[in-house]
Order: structure tokens, then C-alpha cells, then sequence
């Protein structure tokens, strides 16, 4: 329990930092979103948010997320099979891998992905604010099946 309190007070804070209204609902999104590896759609953060006791409207979900991409604190990865959108947070920049079969998404730190935006403010002067690398493959255990 007291981990999640600690991931709480640190999302508070990310909400704070910001510049974003900080409410109970948008902590516990965040948090979710920063302990989460299952990268989650609207509806799995929905339902997380539910059975964790706040009353929640899937709009508030969806505003909350929208909130968050525009400060860069979260990223949308690939769709589900459903073709909903799934988020990740983004505090360390990785990429993803992920399956073209079941749809599994895993994160990759390396720093080479790092040197890449540094490259590329270098080479165009831009100032890098995210980006996003995606790689499509099929994973182990679909390969096995």
C-alpha cells in the first residue's frame, strides 16, 4: 500500500508541475500510466479507475488523456485489436516492439534511442520536444504457435 501512495504523491506532483487541475481521478490515471506495463487503453484506465473506488465518466477518462498527451506526459502506442488506442508514459523515451499477431507491446530502453533525437536536432535545428519509433514483429509465442 504504501508504494501506492508513493506512486499517488508522485503523480500528484507530475499534475502540479504541469500546470494541471489535480483532482483524485487524474492522479489515479496517471499513476495507473506510470506503473503500468500493459500499455492500456481508455477502457482498461476506465475500469482500473472504477475498481479502485472513484466515480468516473468514460468522458473524464478520455479529457484526462487528452490532457495528458498535450503535455507530453503520456504517448498513444498502437491500437488494440479492438482498434482502441492504448497510452504509455513517457518520463524515459523508449520505443516499442510489438507484435503483429496478439498484439503485445513491449518497451525497449536504449540509450541509441536517445542519440537518434539528439542526431536529429543537431542535423535540422529543431528542438526535439518526443518522438516515437515503433517496431512490428511476431513474438516468441505467437512464433511458437
Amino acid at each position: 500500500m504504501v508504494r501506492d501512495q508513493e506512486v499517488l504523491i508522485k503523480a500528484a506532483n507530475k499534475l502540479k508541475d504541469n500546470k494541471i487541475k489535480n483532482t483524485p481521478q487524474r492522479q489515479v490515471i496517471l499513476a495507473y500510466l506510470m506503473t503500468s506495463k500493459e500499455h492500456p487503453s481508455i477502457n482498461m484506465i476506465y475500469n482500473h479507475v472504477i475498481n479502485n473506488g472513484f466515480s468516473v465518466s468514460l468522458a473524464t477518462v478520455y479529457n484526462t488523456l487528452e490532457i495528458l498527451l498535450k503535455k507530453d506526459l503520456i504517448i498513444e502506442v498502437a491500437p488494440d485489436n479492438n482498434g482502441h488506442m492504448r497510452y504509455d508514459y513517457f518520463e524515459n523515451p523508449h520505443y516499442h516492439v510489438i507484435c503483429i499477431k496478439c498484439n503485445k507491446i513491449l518497451d525497449i530502453f536504449d540509450e541509441t534511442f536517445r542519440a537518434v533525437e539528439e542526431d536529429a536536432a543537431q542535423k535540422t535545428g529543431f528542438k526535439i520536444i518526443n518522438s516515437k519509433c515503433e517496431v512490428y514483429g511476431v513474438c516468441p509465442d505467437c512464433q511458437d504457435k
